[in-house]
C-alpha cells in the first residue's frame, strides 16, 4: 500500500474533486479497498465506476485490475486464505480432503527431518529450571498451548495460560508479576496476532526469556524472542495448521518425560490414578466422594 500512497500523493494535483474524494477513500481505508472491486469502491466513494475508471488512469495504471494488485500487495497474508477459499469452493470434496492431508503430512515429515534435537533439550531444561512458565498464545494458539502446558505441567514449577482469559489489564498484570528467572513461551502462525507481539514486548521489557513457535523467520515474532522454533503451517485452505507445532509439543514432553521422570516415579504416578483408568478385567473402583458433615 506505501506504493499505493506515494503514486496518490504524486498525483493528487491532477485529479478532479471526485477523484480525490476516490483517492481520500482509498488513502484512509487500505485494508477494506484490498478487499474491494470497482463497483464497491465507487459505491464506497459515492462516484461512478468510470470515476473509478479514470481515477486509475491518472495513477499511470492499465486498470483496476493493476490497481487493485497494488492494493492487496501489503495484505497478501492476510488475504490468501479467502482466495484459497473460493478456489477450493470450486473443487471436488475429495481434492479438497486428499490437499489437506498431504499437506499436514509434509508439515510433519519435514519437522521431523529438521527438528533441532540440542535446542529441544536446552528448552527442556529450562522450562523445568523456570520458576513459573507462561503460555502466551491466542485464538487457535492458545488452544494448541493449553494443550503442551497440560501435558507439561507435571514437570514444572508452576504455569499459566497466558491467553488474555479475564481481559488483558489481568493478562498485563500476570506478566508484570514475571521477571529473568521465569520462561514465556509464544506461539502465532499466520494470520498473526498483534496481542501477541504486544505482550510478547511487556515480557521482554520485564528482562522475561521469551520462546517463540512460529512458521518462519519472517514472521513478527521471531525477532521478539531469543530463541524461535519454526513449525511448517502450511494449510491450502485455512490460513495456516497447527499439527506440527502439537506435533513438536508432544516429542517435548515425550523428552522432558526421558530426561526427568524415571521409572519408579511413573509407576508411583500409575498407581495413584490407577482406579480412575479403565482397564479390561476387575480393577478396585474409585473412591467415592464423602459425604459433607
Amino acid at each position: 500500500m506505501d506504493d499505493l500512497k506515494k503514486m496518490i500523493e504524486a498525483n493528487w494535483a491532477q485529479f478532479t474533486a471526485n477523484q480525490q474524494r476516490v483517492g481520500e477513500f482509498v488513502l484512509s481505508n487500505p485494508f477494506l479497498v484490498a478487499t474491494m472491486g470497482i463497483e464497491d469502491l465507487a459505491q464506497a466513494a459515492e462516484v461512478s465506476a468510470p470515476t473509478i475508471t479514470r481515477f486509475v488512469r491518472v495513477l499511470g495504471l492499465s486498470g483496476y485490475a493493476d490497481f487493485r494488485a497494488i492494493a492487496v500487495r501489503r495484505y497478501q497474508d492476510l488475504l490468501q486464505p479467502i482466495e484459497n477459499v473460493s478456489r477450493a469452493s470450486q473443487r471436488p470434496s475429495a481434492e479438497v480432503m486428499q490437499d489437506s492431508l498431504a499437506a499436514l503430512q509434509q508439515n510433519i515429515s519435514t519437522l521431523a527431518a529438521d527438528c533441532p534435537v540440542d535446542k529441544c533439550e536446552a528448552l527442556v531444561d529450562r522450562m523445568v529450571a523456570a520458576d513459573k512458565v507462561g503460555f502466551l498464545g491466542f485464538g487457535r494458539a492458545a488452544r494448541a498451548l493449553a494443550y503442551f502446558a497440560g501435558s507439561a505441567e507435571h514437570f514444572l514449577r508452576s504455569c499459566e495460560i497466558l491467553d488474555g482469559a479475564g481481559g488483558y489489564e489481568r493478562l498485563a498484570s500476570a506478566i508484570g508479576r514475571m521477571g529473568p528467572r521465569d520462561l514465556v513461551i509464544a506461539m502465532s502462525l499466520p494470520r498473526y496476532s498483534v496481542a501477541t507481539l504486544d505482550f510478547l514486548r511487556l515480557a521482554r521489557a520485564r528482562g522475561v526469556p521469551c520462546v517463540g513457535i512460529t512458521d518462519s523467520e519472517s514472521s513478527p515474532i521471531f525477532q521478539l524472542c531469543d530463541q524461535t522454533f519454526i513449525v511448517p503451517a502450511r494449510q491450502p485452505v485455512l490460513n495456516s495448521s497447527g499439527l506440527a507445532a502439537i506435533a513438536l509439543f508432544e516429542a517435548l514432553v515425550a523428552l522432558m518425560t526421558s530426561r526427568y521422570q524415571s521409572a519408579s516415579d511413573a509407576a508411583a504416578l500409575t498407581r495413584l490414578i490407577f482406579p480412575y483408568l479403565y482397564a479390561d478385567g476387575p480393577q478396585a473402583s474409585a473412591p467415592a466422594p464423602k459425604e459433607p458433615k
